[in-house]
């Protein structure tokens, strides 16, 4: 099939998407001319608008009959789906897509007409996903990142906060993002936050700003509440692509293992992801400027939300501000002199 057209069924969550990527990539180069379009949700669709290689985006609905509605008409010759929801694998059932491929489990694999188990936790989630194209030929690579394409509009919105933070050009910026929607066991906690905003404050010639939604509003609080010098709070402040385009300018960001520590990562700032709970094997950050720090106790990794009683978070106790900031500088290069400054609204960051 040299011209095939393509849905797939996007992840749900913003880091899963951000780790979609290599997975497009792949068959976009195996089909180079086929057409490839994506069934989104809303939350993620900013994600999708900035990957390479895709024609089109389908607003997801709540109901097979209605996700086969949208679908209908497009013609498709293959479906993958990248999401445990069983609906869109109904709605392609319905439709009677040819090619329909993804994970086996939850009601899915009467429906698949190519399917695999789900992989092991010790194998990253963006080769979950190429797993499924190579059941259709498509090759592995070899290497994995992914990408984030920062759009001018993204740039004026995340400097315009800058602005109004009363930030110049030249201020030197790391984010910390304590936020983790799982739960808690994924969150380290907000006295360590701000120990560390001490250490990089007092030791280096940067700004802390806290990123997130308007949920990690109070733990931003909580955070500059300790603090000796006030931290700027952008929670709630941007949309999902001014977030991105924040982060592509700041010098480092800090982050749980969360949906913005994919972000970063996406978008080429080093980024050092804090993991108590989960398996990095699983859900490291992808790209080259990436790193992670996990103090693994016997437990580890339990993938709860919550601690066990009488183990008190002990994975996350054991990771201090002193570690996280011995690498965060070495990965980002804190204690050195940046000689680069913001140019206003324009779409880059211009080295003097």
């Amino acid at each position: 099939m040299k011209f095939p057209r393509i849905i797939v069924k996007a992840p749900n969550w913003l880091g899963d998407a951000v780790m979609a990527g290599p997975f497009i990539a792949a068959i976009r180069r195996h089909w180079a001319n086929g057409h490839i379009a994506v069934l989104a949700r809303d939350k993620v669709r900013p994600v999708i608008e900035r990957m390479e290689g895709v024609d089109e985006i389908i607003a997801e609905r709540s109901t097979p009959w209605g996700i086969a509605g949208s679908l209908d008409g497009g013609d498709f010759d293959m479906f993958f789906s990248l999401s445990s929801s069983v609906r869109p694998v109904i709605a392609t059932a319905l439709l009677r897509i040819p090619v329909r491929v993804g994970f086996s489990g939850g009601g899915r694999g009467l429906l698949l007409t190519r399917k695999i188990p789900p992989l092991p936790r010790s194998i990253h989630v963006a080769r979950h996903y190429l797993a499924l194209a190579a059941l259709e030929g498509v090759p592995m690579p070899r290497k994995i990142s992914t990408t984030w394409k920062v759009l001018p509009a993204d740039l004026h919105e995340a400097k315009r906060f800058l602005v109004k933070s009363g930030l110049s050009g030249k201020t030197n910026i790391v984010a910390f993002a304590p936020g983790a929607a799982f739960g808690p066991a994924k969150r380290w906690f907000d006295a360590s936050w701000a120990g560390l905003a001490d250490l990089v404050t007092g030791k280096t010639n940067n700004r802390i700003v806290v990123v997130g939604g308007r949920e990690e509003a109070k733990r931003a609080v909580a955070i500059g509440e300790q603090t000796a010098s006030p931290v700027i709070d952008a929670t709630g402040k941007l949309s999902i692509a001014g977030t991105a385009a924040l982060l592509s300018l700041c010098r480092g960001l800090v982050s749980n293992d969360s949906g913005l520590m994919h972000l970063g990562g996406a978008v080429g700032v080093p980024t050092l992801g804090l993991f108590g709970s989960s398996n990095p094997l699983w859900t490291a950050p992808l790209g080259r400027k990436t790193g992670f720090i996990w103090e693994q106790v016997p437990c580890s990794p339990c993938y709860r939300r919550t601690c066990l009683p009488g183990r008190e978070y002990a994975c996350l106790r054991q990771i201090t501000p002193e570690i996280v900031f011995k690498k965060i500088s070495k990965m980002a290069r804190l204690v050195r002199p940046w000689t680069g400054s913001i140019v206003p609204f324009r779409g880059e960051i211009f080295k003097k």
